[in-house]
């Protein structure tokens, strides 16, 4: 069974739309927030596509979704990106979601999104679940961060990283791939969902992935340099670990340090007298 959460006025494929209200596509009139009548370890699929920043308790939605899922099953959850100042303050989200939300929903310290996605935090372990919390495991497999227009030419991933991280403003919307696990699985495992596993998404991120035209003119908006100092004092605490052989094969993972160091005398090139900044 495969369920759209939240399905509003154009389902998914092949989903049972469940919505509060009743739209041509909705099968099943509900109220998320209320236990889902599913029966434990039924369905293979969750859509939950700008409707989970309308969670009255996002735990508890989740803990509803792991007991109905089957283990491996696939959730995508896209969502708001919760460092714009328009959704900080916007009265009808009641949840934020972040590169760092996914920490909160599974015990396991290992994950195959790579460190610098989630460069600034304190603990060097993946899961930031607490020892009395909700029994959930959900395994983040893909993370996509979606950009405003400023930012999607003229940035390399590393820079965008920083930037997302530490600025307002610089994306907009997040979406994750989450495995459901109730059963023992292997980091190997796991890198290889995230390589060759089927992840359905909504429809309209395709043209969100779209570059805009290039512009001869186009200049950097932000001067990068003073994060330099954040860089090394993450490689300090956390030197990247040896290449394993699982990792060669991986794209998320960063392979070498000297990218970074790249990465940063790209940004020592530019001028901050020369560079625009937003107030």
């Amino acid at each position: 069974m495969r369920i759209d959460l939240g399905s509003g006025k154009q389902k998914f494929n092949h989903c049972i739309g469940i919505d509060r209200i009743a739209y041509p596509d909705t099968d099943l009139v509900h109220d998320f927030n209320s236990p889902l009548p599913f029966e434990d370890n039924s369905v293979e699929f969750v859509m939950a596509s700008h409707s989970l920043q309308y969670a009255d308790d996002l735990q508890s939605v989740l803990t509803e979704l792991y007991r109905i899922c089957r283990h491996k099953a696939m959730v995508c959850i896209v969502a708001p990106y919760a460092h714009v100042s328009s959704h900080m303050i916007n009265p009808q989200f009641k949840q934020r979601f972040n590169e760092h939300s996914p920490r909160f929903w599974t015990p396991s310290s290992q994950t195959v999104i790579a460190k610098d996605e989630y460069l600034l935090s304190q603990n060097s372990t993946w899961s930031l679940l607490e020892e009395d919390a909700l029994s959930i495991d959900f395994r983040v497999l893909r993370m996509e961060f979606f950009y405003f227009p400023a930012y999607q030419i003229g940035y390399d991933p590393f820079e965008l990283a920083l930037l997302r991280q530490t600025q307002l403003n610089v994306a907009y919307q997040i979406m994750y791939h989450l495995l459901v696990v109730k059963q023992p699985v292997s980091m190997r495992e796991m890198l290889l969902y995230s390589e060759t596993g089927q992840f359905d998404e909504p429809y309209y991120v395709k043209e969100q992935r779209l570059p805009p035209q290039k512009n001869e003119e186009t200049q950097r908006l932000l001067f990068l340099d003073h994060m330099e100092p954040v860089v090394q004092y993450r490689d300090s605490l956390c030197p990247l670990p040896q290449q394993s052989e699982v990792e060669s094969t991986h794209p998320n993972i960063r392979k070498q340090k000297n990218k970074r160091r790249g990465n940063l005398h790209k940004m020592h090139a530019h001028s901050p007298k020369e560079a625009k900044s937003y107030k």
